[in-house]
């Protein structure tokens, strides 16, 4: 528990003193983010740190009139969602490719990785009208440049041809099983392009489903990560796919 005062020889105001309190906590907040994040391998700099302050307070202050994340991992967005956003940063070879984030929510991985990555051209798709909403405002917000929100589901868009082959890579953090993602990529990715998605621990049986399904032949694995840090709770696995020529 952190107990918060005014420093010695000062005479504040209540005010002022739960303003100081307030910094002194986001503060530690991005304290803890900047230490998981190195031990990611991820150096996040002032202006980056910044700018997940931002985006933490933002998404706080939408969550509560809206439901963009759970009430739980409310207390926990900086594991839950900044920390497990970057596990994925060393597997972006290409770092001012298209990414696409498939399913985003309340812009789950994509933000965190656009904060550390400025160069990659990020798409945001998302279903869910009151999360778009968040996901321009945090991107006016934040300025990010070359972002965009794509606000329609997928099953709309595979049946264009809009999108089709526009990415290098795609991107989806447990958002759909791997069935259903993987024919996502075919659509989406350009040849050779990558297709990253966030697992839990135990994915073997979704794995082998998903690899059974029509036109998944289109892809091949090539790497499985294991993510096992204690501050970002239980093990994950990071499973990449990588489009067929």
């Amino acid at each position: 528990m952190i107990t918060c005062a005014a420093p010695a020889g000062f005479n504040l105001s209540f005010a002022v003193v739960l303003l100081f309190c307030y910094g002194l906590i986001m503060n530690q907040d991005m304290l803890a983010l900047q230490q998981g994040a190195r031990l990611l391998g991820v150096d996040l700099d002032e202006k980056q740190l910044t700018l997940f302050d931002v985006y933490q307070s933002e998404l706080l202050k939408w969550n509560a009139k809206t439901n963009l994340i759970s009430e739980k991992t409310a207390s926990e967005i900086i594991t839950r969602h900044f920390l497990d956003s970057l596990s994925v940063v060393k597997f972006i070879t290409n770092p001012d490719g298209r990414l696409v984030d498939i399913g985003c929510g309340a812009g789950f991985p994509g933000i965190p990785l656009k904060i550390v990555l400025p160069a990659v051209k990020l798409s945001l798709l998302e279903s869910n009208r009151k999360k778009v909403s968040f996901l321009k405002h945090i991107i006016r917000t934040l300025n990010l440049e070359q972002t965009q929100t794509l606000h329609d589901r997928t099953e709309n868009i595979v049946q264009t041809e809009t999108w089709r082959e526009s990415f290098d890579m795609v991107i989806s953090r447990a958002a759909f099983k791997l069935s259903d993602l993987l024919p996502l990529g075919c659509y989406f990715l350009v040849p050779e392009g990558l297709l990253i998605t966030l697992k839990g621990q135990d994915v073997s049986s979704e794995l082998n489903t998903a690899l059974t399904v029509e036109n998944t032949n289109n892809f091949y694995q090539i790497y499985q990560h294991d993510i096992s840090l204690p501050l970002l709770g239980p093990p994950r696995k990071i499973i990449i796919f990588q489009k067929i020529k």
